[in-house]
């Protein structure tokens, strides 16, 4: 039974978190070191465009040609024509990858290590190993719950001494119970994130 609840915990956070991340929009896809940049790159480096169509869906795909066929022979001409030719194209890459997503675009950031869970989750992804990222998603939802839970049981204790106590309780009950529903709807409703759906 322990494991049974536990296995059911781990889908329960997988789901919750990943339908969180679509109102972040996976901020790291803004990145000059997310996977759209990176790609974006690689594609002027080998003249292959697939490699950076695959982040845009089908609508997006024919602007993305377009600044593809534009920066090739910039980049090919090296020095500061070659830097200027890959910022455009990774901005546009970006761009249109978060319209793909229907996400609004809010510029190319400098690059930046990856958060701890996406590192994970990449690396989950190389290895074959999903432990790794079970274990960590599930402790940080039960530190979260548990926190909250926490501030709201003991603000239950005194809740009728005063209007203040009353309000710290409502306060803690709120955050609590907005906590736990937010998740279980984004179980039910699934990831929101994805390009051209």
């Amino acid at each position: 039974m322990k494991e049974r609840t536990h296995r059911a915990l781990l889908v329960i956070i997988a789901i919750a978190l990943i339908g969180l991340a679509g109102g972040v929009a996976w901020a790291h896809c803004d990145t000059e070191s997310g996977p759209v940049a990176k790609a974006a790159i690689k594609s002027l480096q080998t003249g292959e465009f697939a490699t950076v169509a695959i982040w845009v869906g089908e609508e997006q795909s024919g602007e993305l040609h377009s600044a593809f066929e534009q920066s090739l022979p910039v980049h090919q001409m090296g020095g500061k024509a070659q830097v200027l030719a890959e910022q455009y194209f990774m901005e546009t890459a970006v761009r249109l990858h978060r319209r793909a997503e229907g996400f609004p675009y809010t510029g190319l950031k400098p690059a930046q290590p990856l958060p701890a869970d996406v590192a994970a989750a990449e690396h989950a992804l190389e290895t074959g190993e999903l432990k790794p990222v079970s274990k960590l998603l599930e402790a940080e939802l039960e530190k979260k719950l548990a926190a909250l839970f926490a501030e709201a049981r003991k603000a239950r204790e005194n809740k009728d001494k005063n209007v203040a106590a009353g309000r710290e309780w409502a306060d803690a009950y709120v955050k609590y119970v907005i906590y736990v529903h937010g998740l279980y709807k984004t179980i039910q409703a699934g990831p929101e994130h994805g390009v051209g759906e």
